[in-house]
Parts: C-alpha cells; sequence; structure tokens
C-alpha cells in the first residue's frame, strides 16, 4: 500500500515559476533543497513503481504452474520499474568440492545491455572471494557497490559488479531464515546510487520470488514423494504378482492343504522378515481351530504348545467373528488366546504380531500369524500380505469344497450301501428266522433234551443278532441322522452278549442319556467297543471286563477295560502284527477321536477313545 503522503508528488518544473526560480538560483542554500525534493519525489515514484511491479510479479507466480519459467518475466518487471538496464537471479549452490557459489541461473537486460548469463554453462562466482559481500547477504542484508570496489574477478574476466556496471544493488532473497541467492540490479550507462526506500520495494519483490520458489520446492519435493511411493508401490505389486504366480502354480501341483498352506507361510515370513508365524483353519467336523503349519526361524516344524483348541475357547471367542486385520503387541498382551502361546512369543522373543484373518463370505476359516522381533505395524496393510492371505482363503476354502464334495458322494454311497444291506443281508436273515420258526414246529424239535432243539436255538440267537447287526448297520448309513442308533442299548446287548456264565462277566455302566453323537460316529465307537471286547476274550483270560461311558467337561469317554494277563509286549508291537489294534485306531480317529491303548502284564489291558462334545 502507497502512503497517502507519496500521493502529493512534486514536480518542480510546475511549481517554481521561471523567473522566481532565476531568483532562486542566486540563493545558493535554496538550490540544494529544490533538487532534493526532486531526488525524493523520483525515489517515491521508483519505489511505488516497484510495489506494483511486486503485486503484479506475486500474481503470476501465484498462477503459473511453472516458478522457474516465469522468473525471467519477473525480472523484467523490477528492471522497468527499477529503471535499471539488468536484472539478474543468483541461486545458492554447492560446488564440485563443496565450495560456496552463486550461480546466475536467469536474467533479463535492456536493449544494447550485455548479457551475463552464459550460454554453454551457468557462469558462477566463489563466495569465498567476497567475504564482505556474501556475510552481509547471508545475514539478510541488501548491499548497493560500485565498480572497483570488491578487488575480485568472477564470471570469468567479469568483475562481480557485472560487464559494464556502473553502479549495483544485490538483495539477498531468503525462505524460513535461510539464504538461498540474491536478486543483482544493475546500472550499466550512468552510476546511480539505489536509496532505502527502493530498497526496502526490493526486499518486498525477493521475498515474493523466494516465497514463489520455496512453494515450487515443495511441490517438487511432493512430486518427487508420490513418484517414490508409486515406484514402491509398483516394486511391490510386481512382487506380490511374482509370489501369488508361485503360490498359483504350486496350488494346482500341491494336493495337500497343509503342504501347501506351509510353502506359503515360509513365503510370507521371509518376505516380511518374520521370526515366526502359522496359519490357523477351522475344522468345522471337530468343532476346533488348528494349526495347519507352523514356521519358526524360516523352518517348517511342530508348534511348542497345542495344536488344536475348541472353537468356543477364548481364541475362538475373541477371533472367531470376522475383523480387521490386527497388529498385536506383545508386551501389552495379557490374555492367553491359545494355551502356550504368549509363553513362546516372550520367550522367543517377539515384539508385536499380526492377525491376518482368512475371510470368507460371512466367516472367518482361519488365520494368518506373522511374529516379529522389531516394530511392525504398517504390515498389516501391505498389499503382498492381502494377496497371501486371499490365496490361503482360496486353499481353504477349495480344500472344503473339495471335502464337502467327497462327503456328499460318499453319503450317497452309504446310502445305496444301506439299501443293499436292508434288501439283501437284513432279509436274508429274516428269511432264517422265518424256517427256524417252521422247523421248530416239527415234533422232533419240541422234546426239551432234544439236541437239535438245542442248536436251533442258538442258530436263532446267531440270526437274531445278526439282523439286529443288519439294521443297526442300515441306521448309521442312513442320510437322515435325527435317527439315533442307540449306542447305549448297543453296547448294554454287546456286555449281555459277551457274558459267558461261569466264565466271563461283562458289564455296562453309564452316566449320560444322549452323547450328541451322530448315527456313523456312534456306530464306529460300537465296532471299537467289539473289537476291543472279542480281544479280551479271546486273549486276555480275564475274569471280568467293564465297558464304560464317562462324561467330562469337554469330552465323552467310552472305555473297555479288563483284569485279564495284560500284554507280554508293547501295544506298538501287538498293533503291527495284527489287524485289532490297526483297525480300531483307524476308526477312532476317521470320527475325530484320540485312541488310547493300556496295558502292562499282569493287570491288564484298557482301550478309551476320546470325543469331544459339540456345542448344543
Amino acid at each position: 500500500m502507497v502512503h497517502p503522503d507519496r500521493e502529493r508528488r512534486i514536480d518542480m518544473s510546475t511549481v517554481v515559476d521561471p523567473g522566481l526560480k532565476g531568483r532562486l538560483a542566486s540563493a545558493g542554500d535554496i538550490i540544494p533543497c529544490v533538487e532534493e525534493l526532486t531526488h525524493v519525489n523520483e525515489s517515491l515514484h521508483r519505489q511505488e513503481g516497484l510495489l506494483a511491479a511486486s503485486a503484479k510479479a506475486s500474481r503470476m507466480l501465484l498462477a503459473t504452474p511453472d516458478v522457474r519459467g516465469a522468473i525471467p518475466e519477473v525480472l523484467r518487471l523490477l528492471g522497468e520499474a527499477a529503471h535499471v538496464d539488468r536484472v539478474n537471479m543468483l541461486r545458492a549452490r554447492r560446488g564440485p568440492n563443496d565450495e560456496p557459489l552463486l550461480v546466475i541461473v536467469a536474467e533479463w537486460t535492456a536493449e544494447g545491455v550485455p548479457s551475463q548469463l552464459g550460454e554453454a554453462a551457468p557462469r558462477a562466482c566463489d563466495e569465498r572471494d567476497l567475504p564482505a559481500i556474501s556475510a552481509e547477504l547471508r545475514h539478510g542484508r541488501s548491499v548497493c557497490i560500485n565498480p572497483g570496489e570488491t578487488g575480485k574477478t568472477c564470471f570469468g574476466s567479469t568483475d562481480f559488479e557485472g560487464i559494464g556496471t556502473q553502479s549495483k544493488a544485490v538483495v539477498p532473497i531468503l525462505v524460513a531464515g535461510e539464504f538461498i541467492g540474491a536478486i543483482g540490479l544493475d546500472n550499466t550507462r550512468q552510476r546511480r546510487a539505489i536509496d532505502s526506500a527502493e530498497l526496502a520495494a526490493l526486499e518486498t519483490a525477493a521475498s515474493v520470488i523466494g516465497a514463489a520458489l520455496h512453494r515450487q520446492r515443495l511441490l517438487d519435493d511432493m512430486r518427487r514423494e508420490r513418484e517414490r511411493a508409486a515406484e514402491e508401490h509398483a516394486t511391490e505389486l510386481a512382487k506380490a504378482n511374482a509370489v501369488i504366480r508361485g503360490n498359483l502354480e504350486r496350488l494346482a501341483s500341491e494336493p495337500d492343504l497343509n503342504g501347501f498352506l506351509g510353502h506359503l507361510l515360509l513365503e510370507a515370513t521371509r518376505q516380511f522378515n518374520a521370526a515366526s508365524g502359522a496359519v490357523v483353519v477351522s475344522r468345522d467336523s471337530l468343532q476346533e481351530w488348528r494349526i495347519a503349519a507352523h514356521v519358526r526361524e524360516g523352518k517348517l516344524e511342530e508348534p511348542p504348545y497345542p495344536i488344536s483348541v475348541p472353537t468356543g475357547s477364548a481364541f475362538g471367542n475373541r477371533f472367531g467373528q470376522p475383523h480387521e486385520p490386527m497388529y498385536i503387541d506383545v508386551a501389552q498382551q495379557h490374555q492367553e488366546f491359545w494355551p502356550g502361546m504368549l509363553a513362546f512369543d516372550r520367550r522367543e522373543g517377539h515384539i508385536g504380531k499380526v492377525v491376518y484373518p482368512l475371510v470368507f463370505g460371512a466367516r472367518n476359516v482361519g488365520f494368518l500369524l506373522l511374529r516379529f522381533r522389531r516394530k511392525a505395524e504398517d504390515v498389516p496393510h501391505s498389499e503382498l500380505l492381502v494377496a497371501l492371505a486371499q490365496q490361503a482363503t482360496l486353499a481353504v476354502q477349495l480344500t472344503r469344497l473339495a471335502y464337502q464334495a467327497k462327503e456328499a458322494a460318499v453319503l450317497v454311497e452309504r446310502a445305496r450301501i444301506g439299501q443293499e444291506i436292508h434288501d439283501g443281508l437284513a432279509q436274508a436273515f429274516t428269511g432264517i428266522l422265518m424256517q427256524l420258526g417252521a422247523l421248530e414246529e416239527d415234533p422232533p424239535c419240541k422234546k426239551k433234551d432234544s439236541t437239535l432243539a438245542i442248536t436251533l436255538t442258538r442258530i436263532r440267537d446267531l440270526a437274531r443278532d445278526g439282523l439286529a447287526e443288519a439294521r443297526r448297520s442300515v441306521m448309521a448309513l442312513r442320510l437322515d441322522q435325527t435317527r439315533r442308533t442307540g449306542l447305549e442299548l448297543a453296547l448294554r446287548q454287546l456286555a449281555e452278549r459277551s457274558t459267558v456264565p461261569g466264565g466271563v462277566t461283562c458289564t455296562f455302566s453309564s452316566y449320560t442319556v444322549d452323547t450328541g453323537l451322530r448315527p456313523e460316529e456312534e456306530h464306529e465307537l460300537l465296532r471299537i467297543a467289539q473289537e476291543a471286547v472279542s480281544n479280551a476274550v479271546r486273549h486276555a483270560r480275564p475274569n471280568t471286563i467293564r465297558i464304560t461311558i464317562t462324561d467330562e467337561d469337554t469330552h465323552w469317554v467310552m472305555a473297555v477295560e479288563d483284569d485279564g494277563q495284560g500284554m507280554g509286549q508293547s501295544p506298538e508291537r501287538h498293533e503291527r502284527q495284527g489287524f485289532g489294534l490297526t483297525s480300531m485306531r483307524q476308526r477312532a480317529t476317521d470320527i475325530g477321536g484320540e485312541w488310547r491303548i493300556e496295558s502292562r502284564p499282569g493287570s491288564g489291558t484298557r482301550v478309551s477313545v476320546r470325543m469331544q462334545k459339540r456345542r448344543t
């Protein structure tokens, strides 16, 4: 803004009458005053012109997207407003030997005035050759000089003041207190000192240029940061694509889910430099979360803590529902979600861990767990981790679909076998019983002490047992699982049939009414009990055999225990020598049970199957 007093410009040619001027000329003390007023008036004109040029330059620099390209036009505005012949801008740079340089980067010259801007390369001056001037400029003070005052030569054979310069003003450019360069204004046609008012206006213009350069530098930094981020993003995407491609090829050739998940986990720990990791999957049939793969220090190995937990455990309650990827600070973790896992983390020196859910549809089918000995808050947001988690989810879901298709085929085949047993074997036993009933009506068979009658009774009992077994098998193979086969009744009947008066006493006891097991599971448990009782009767010479079903907090336990002579060698050797123990173990494994055999010579044998309870 121009001061109001400056609007009253003084033009002595109109204010002073010519005749009066002649009379004043004789007065020596009046003439210097008039010249001073003229000089002040001209200075005010130039100052106002410089301020107007600064305002125009400011608008131009704010509007242009290329600040450096607009600098020459800004220099022209300043040069014409200041009535100088040459204006150049110098930038502070470092030379090849780290010397401080002032380099001309832009210039404007009036018509007929030689240029100082080098054509082949920027022209530079070492600030160490001008210590006094350089010190003033770096302290934010403008400098006015005349030719020959510096005594140093720069820009080839040209003095610092410039080619043909009669007087010069140099105004520093500061950004946030940092010296970044200067504006030089040269008079080549006359020697004219630039007064303080003009310098103030030039300093305002220099601050406008400095602010624009600072803004341009910030924009350049932002652009470079965006380019760097884009390059890093492209690199990460390329890495992710390579990993995805390799894993897809492995998924196509790896039939085993655990094997594929193990390879994927190794890749994840290697890419993110994780100390350890695990893949947890949901096993709906067993109602549990199970570790499908575990990596420690770059190697696949068994976890040093339980391999599975029930779905109703603390882990299931905390992570069972879909949620966002989570970063956990081990030092801040106080609740134990998985038995033994927190102790393992602290023992291994883990600082943080990432829990990434494998979400399909509206449910979690598993988790990818990575542990670090460093802060890793950025890992959950990595696109590579997202890709790996999606591949793991795909593998788990494909395996689940394959299992469901296999289970559907098995159910159809079971229905067919059940129908064949019902229409074939069961009908055959029914026919045998009918024929026996007709035969028992003959007179020879009605005698009480007849040997034939005793034999027919045994045949009838065996046929009835066979018919009951056939019907039980049909019920176990039915697709409709709402009807229970009655495991307790079947075990009770097994105990009664296995009792031999004067030989072996077999008993059954239970403390529950309904185990909630599926028919096929009850069928397998019955077969295991039959095999265990048969082995005891044939090999152990026991006096008593006890069949029990025990209700624990989280499991059902069916056991067959005898007081016979026990095994003379380890159960493992017995298992290798025969089919019975192997069959029992396989049946228990197929239904998700834990099969055990305990035996000592002279102390009998105990066979047990432990089944997890199902949530209601």
